[in-house]
């Protein structure tokens, strides 16, 4: 496997080989974007300047037939958080890159003139993408189809990363060929867009590059556990992540009308079970995979009255933000929101969270999705008021004078109430990402390890172990490009470890695997640090300590020394 990195000042392609002897050995999505991070970028710079780098990798297992292992992760430093920055996502691109030989690429520099970066046999190519410039990713997508056949896999940039708005996302077609997967938290679209990077095309390989050493170890390891998964993850295939929306009400932890309640009268309304009921009566697709290996396939394609694409997938997080937490309760116009911010490139939870704000602080009212589209449009275009909302939840905030605002570390929190879910209060407060659940998901019945007991959902007891160990297993899973579906457990270690030794030939222990997801930690927990975010930084916004959750009565009470003090012992 070779990283392809790319020097945009001088249209330079070096490949650099990675071997048994090279330090990126075993590095792969997360931990390889955030080793190069770590170590190429300065700390206090300019995410937008000439010293960032945007980094597109694949997984240690990427390539493979292990289940749910065609993830992409991008990474650099962050114009949102101003810290390291990893965001992952589903789509073709991943596994076309891994059988072309690479493992990654990285984004040098700054192109003069708006650029595309196409891989097929030959190599890598730069060329002139002048002509897709204002393009919303599905146009884009089409005009690339066009040209290059609708197989290739897409990375690419919407008018947001254009307009460097630091809640922009980098957009990958799906299996169907939409451009509605995304790399979505911590604005990287708009690092992409920083360096004239508007879409990177992946021409099909005609052969893989990628090789096993010892494939029938390898299918014997994955042929019960894709089993096992598919059996056990039933009724989430069915329903998806949005199955989650009345759960997430009964216990009280839904964000609701901008944090103030945590339960929805109409959460029925915007239901996973709702959602199944629409998508299959209009023809829709459910039980789609968001990748080839995926064999959970828990994804959705929704579809207008007419049978027309609206988008995919419709997820919880999608839902919550701009559903509940907006007070609207039409999956239609949610849907049709998930598709406007696809398009123009923009994270939803971002936005969701921010048009909560300014709900709260009384600039729009509760549920006037119109004037949720007309700013959307403001997004595309790139107007003063585009920018005001299309900067993230702190910008928003700063500008307007407001002081309720849920985010960590400057990025807004997504669709769970940390007075409710203790063990995601931990998590939010302490991933050097910023508030993201995916860092380490301690949702209901979530345990890192069997047997042992975390605590009730709603106890402090237990919980920071068990964000600890969560974000170590999910560390790990993100760099072997892994879906953390899958489960983010030490027993789970061991089926990796197991995978990889057959992969590549080594001898690899369990702890081997967990030492890496300790190291990826590090890394990010020390570029963060340099560039002046501090265990200080680990802590919640005060209203979650002093307002009680309506309508469970709690507080967040996990006492922020413990917050400050969680990495002491990684």
């Amino acid at each position: 496997m070779r990283l392809a990195r790319i020097n945009l000042n001088e249209e330079i392609i070096n490949y650099e080989e990675i071997t048994e002897n090279s330090k990126f050995f075993l590095l792969g999505a997360r931990g390889l974007s955030s080793q190069i991070v770590h170590d190429e970028v300065p700390s206090k710079c300019d995410p937008f300047g000439q010293k960032n780098k945007l980094v597109i990798a694949n997984g240690i297992l990427t390539g493979s037939p292990f289940p749910n292992s065609g993830r992409t992760s991008i990474g650099g430093k962050s114009p949102l958080t101003g810290g390291i920055k990893e965001a992952n996502v589903g789509g073709r691109s991943s596994i076309m890159m891994a059988r072309h030989g690479i493992r990654a690429f990285v984004l040098e520099g700054k192109a003069s003139n708006w650029k595309i970066i196409i891989l097929d046999q030959n190599g890598v190519k730069i060329e002139d993408g002048d002509e897709y410039v204002g393009l919303g990713n599905y146009e884009l997508c089409e005009k690339l189809y066009e040209k290059y056949g609708d197989r290739i896999g897409i990375y690419s940039i919407g008018p947001a990363g254009e307009h460097l708005m630091k809640a922009s996302t980098v957009a990958v077609n799906d299996l169907e060929g939409y451009p509605s997967r995304h790399a979505a938290r911590g604005g990287l679209g708009s690092v992409m867009g920083s360096k004239k990077v508007k879409a990177m095309i992946i021409i099909p390989p005609k052969k893989s590059k990628f090789n096993i050493k010892n494939i029938d170890d390898l299918r014997s390891i994955i042929k019960p556990f894709a089993k096992k998964l598919a059996t056990t993850k039933e009724t989430f295939s069915i329903y998806g992540t949005p199955m989650m929306i009345a759960a997430m009400s009964e216990y009280g932890g839904l964000p609701t009308k901008g944090f103030r309640k945590g339960a929805y009268d109409d959460a029925q309304k915007i239901s996973g079970e709702k959602l199944h009921e629409m998508v299959t009566k209009r023809g829709g697709k459910k039980r789609l995979a968001c990748s080839p290996t995926c064999v959970i396939r828990c994804s959705n394609l929704v579809v207008d009255e007419k049978g027309n694409h609206i988008t995919s997938s419709l997820e919880y997080e999608t839902i919550a933000l701009n559903g509940s937490n907006l007070l609207i309760n039409d999956l239609d116009i949610i849907a049709r929101i998930d598709h406007a911010c696809d398009n123009a490139g923009i994270d939803t939870i971002e936005f969701g969270a921010s048009i909560g704000l300014a709900m709260d602080a009384g600039r729009i009212d509760w549920g006037d999705s119109k004037e949720i589209f007309k700013i959307l449009n403001e997004i595309e275009d790139g107007t003063e008021r585009g920018r005001l909302f299309g900067n993230g939840i702190c910008h928003l905030a700063n500008e307007i004078d407001y002081e309720r605002v849920p985010h960590v570390k400057g990025q807004a929190l997504s669709a769970y109430d940390p007075r409710v879910f203790k063990g995601m209060s931990v998590t939010f407060a302490t991933s050097p990402m910023g508030a993201d659940h995916t860092a380490g998901a301690a949702i209901a019945g979530r345990t890192a390890r069997t047997g042992k007991d975390y605590g009730d959902l709603t106890d402090n007891e237990g919980k920071l172990d068990l964000s600890y160990e969560l974000q170590i297993y999910t560390a790990i899973l993100d760099s072997m490009g892994c879906c953390y579906f899958i489960g983010p457990a030490y027993e789970t270690m061991e089926l990796v470890a197991d995978a990889i030794n057959a992969i590549y030939g080594i001898n690899l222990s369990r702890d081997d695997v967990i030492d890496i997801g300790k190291t990826i930690l590090r890394n990010e927990l020390d570029f963060n640090r340099k560039a002046g975010i501090t265990d200080d930084f680990n802590k919640l916004p005060k209203f979650f300590r002093s307002e009680p959750s309506n309508p469970v009565e709690l507080k967040v009470s996990i006492p922020e020394e413990e917050l400050k003090n969680f990495w002491k012992d990684l």
